[in-house]
């Protein structure tokens, strides 16, 4: 699902770019249409601006010509031939309104149709200067502006003077003009042309119309020239602005892309480093260049002085010879090894070699994967422990159904039969003895019977001072037939606690007893209860001669006793019933300073001043 929704991105991404690109195109075609219509404009303002000023200026000189008397056609061709002769002037001519030629700049054109009567009639020539294009296979020729030709003048005043009629047609004539006075009438040269008289020139309908013939070839290659330019300049923002969203594109797919590998270099990171196992790996040349937190508190080494180190240097030599164990037909070793850290710790690990491998084949490094089965091993311990212990329990029904009333027949007969004798006697010692081992059997059997009872708690609110000063009443004789000092510090905050007294009180007394065991000199039996934040410790100390280091790991098992007389179950009753309870139990021992046991009880309970 995810891989489709990566493709369909990619495949939106694409089409964005492509539609960004084809509005960038329409945009910029749209501002080169523009300037190329107002570039076609501009040239038609030019061009028509131009024709109508030849056309007022040729005017004026007829009408100059006029008042000087040499407005006849000779003097009219000179000065249109005069007037044509500018550059960009194609032609200039007069025709009447059949269309036929009054006067050409080209004399010779003189009298020849210049453009048949049903096209003038079409152009509507009026007073106001218009303008066509001639266009020939598609070219502009000639651009020519045209309108109504008016070589004429007002009559003389009274006083003498002239005027100048230039005014819109329908003032023209008779009338008032703007100041209320009578218009004058209009007049022109009888000799003005050949073939056209004076009252033609006066009718409307009959005016001749000039036509100004001139070259856009110019301008139509300053167009062109504007328009390649528009076109390249068109052409290079097309190309930078794709190459502007292209590169956005790739930008942003380069950051989505860089975002992406960062967050899967953390997510990687982030897993290896607390993945509860530890990781190693090296290059090619077996030079570490990572380790996780895990691994490092496994060599009991610091960071820096590991990561860029051969691998031989700093990693136990068992685990050197797995680094080189991986082969081309088994590229995964794991064994089962001790790993000595620096801190002096042994640690039981699973260690697993692998190469790095790219998917070219080619070697790039190795990978070490440390599992820390310590507890692990501790756990099978337990659990062999607790099978030991059912062994047991099944032993003990056993024997106390097949053993128990045996002896107390012995016991009774041993004790009948030493009261027959005298006291002190031989054979009273004997029966004595009798008597003491079955007592000592019958121990054995309750011991075995305890170990194998269930762990039922009944709990309940108990005042700890009251139990533990009541569990030493218990034993006091022993203590000062053994002359020992029993002592006691309790924390006043110990309060009470929820547990079962009866367990309680038997793994304290199991605790007194073997403390007063192994004081037979005499010596201190110190007692201590603290109250911490969430335990309490019970704590019983005494002066013997200690454990020794060998023996502490093997203390709570069953039948595991230091003593000549010990049936060692005593300290694996008091395991059973702390853990029961759901505490722990440890022991310090030194060599001729004596043993501590600690039991820890967790769930301490508020004393009755602390409730509200």
């Amino acid at each position: 699902m995810q891989e489709n929704r990566k493709i369909r991105h990619g495949i939106i991404s694409s089409w964005i770019v492509i539609g960004m690109s084809l509005i960038l195109f329409i945009a910029v075609a749209i501002l080169a249409a523009m300037n190329f219509n107002r570039e076609k404009q501009v040239m038609q303002e030019v061009l028509s601006e131009k024709g109508s000023a030849l056309i007022k200026s040729f005017e004026a000189g007829t009408r100059t010509g006029m008042m000087g008397r040499f407005g006849s056609g000779s003097r009219l061709q000179t000065l249109l031939m005069e007037t044509a002769a500018q550059k960009d002037i194609l032609y200039i001519v007069l025709v009447d309104q059949d269309g036929k030629v009054l006067a050409h700049s080209d004399p010779n054109l003189i009298g020849s149709r210049f453009l048949p009567a049903s096209v003038l009639a079409g152009l509507k020539v009026s007073d106001t200067t218009a303008w066509r294009t001639l266009e020939r296979d598609g070219r502009p020729v000639s651009f020519e502006v045209y309108k109504k030709f008016l070589p004429v003048l007002a009559r003389p005043r009274r006083d003498g003077r002239q005027r100048m009629m230039d005014r819109p047609q329908g003032m023209m004539g008779r009338g008032n003009n703007s100041r209320g006075e009578a218009a004058d009438p209009l007049w022109c040269d009888p000799d003005w042309m050949e073939g056209l008289p004076q009252e033609r020139i006066l009718d409307q309908r009959e005016r001749p119309v000039i036509f100004v013939g001139m070259d856009p070839t110019p301008y139509v290659e300053a167009r062109s020239e504007d328009f390649k330019l528009t076109f390249l300049t068109s052409a290079i923002v097309i190309l930078l602005g794709m190459a502007g969203v292209v590169s956005l594109y790739w930008a942003q797919s380069y950051m989505r892309s860089k975002k992406l590998l960062q967050d899967t270099r953390a997510f990687a990171s982030e897993m290896i480093a607390n993945l509860p196992e530890g990781i190693i790996a090296t290059e090619s040349s077996y030079t570490i260049t990572f380790i996780n937190d895990i691994a490092v508190a496994m060599l009991g080494l610091e960071r820096e002085s590991i990561i860029g180190k051969p691998a031989a240097e700093v990693l136990p030599s068992n685990l050197n010879e797995l680094i080189l164990s991986p082969t081309a037909e088994q590229k995964i070793v794991d064994r089962e090894l001790q790993l000595d850290n620096s801190t002096g710790q042994v640690l039981t690990v699973s260690a697993s070699a692998t190469d790095i491998v790219t998917d070219e084949g080619n070697f790039v490094g190795l990978m070490l994967i440390l599992r820390d089965l310590t507890q692990v091993r501790r756990l099978q311990e337990t659990v062999r422990k607790q099978e030991k212990l059912a062994a047991i329990g099944n032993l003990a029904a056993g024997v106390a159904h097949e053993v128990r009333n045996p002896l107390s027949s012995i016991k009774g007969y041993a004790t009948y039969f030493g009261s027959l004798f005298e006291a002190g006697s031989e054979k009273r010692e004997a029966a004595m003895v009798m008597t003491a081992e079955v007592d000592r059997l019958n121990r054995v059997i309750s011991e075995l019977l305890e170990i194998a009872r269930p762990s039922d708690i009944n709990s309940r609110d108990t005042d700890l001072a009251f139990l533990i000063n009541s569990s030493l009443r218990l034993v006091r004789q022993d203590a000062e037939a053994a002359n020992v000092w029993i002592e006691t510090v309790l924390d006043p905050n110990i309060g009470t606690l929820s547990v079962d007294p009866d367990r309680i009180t038997q793994a304290l007394i199991n605790l007194y007893l073997n403390g007063i065991q192994a004081m037979p000199d005499g010596g201190t039996l110190t007692i201590t209860a603290e109250a911490g934040e969430k335990t309490i410790s019970i704590s019983v100390a005494d002066t013997g001669s200690g454990i020794p280091e060998s023996a502490l790991a093997n203390i709570f098992d069953p039948y595991y006793t230091t003593k000549n007389t010990g049936t060692g179950l005593g300290l694996a009753v008091v395991q059973k019933v702390v853990e029961a309870h759901g505490g722990t139990i440890q022991v310090r021992s030194e060599e001729n300073k004596g043993a501590i046991f600690t039991m820890y009880l967790p769930g301490r309970a508020p004393k009755e001043e602390e409730k509200v």
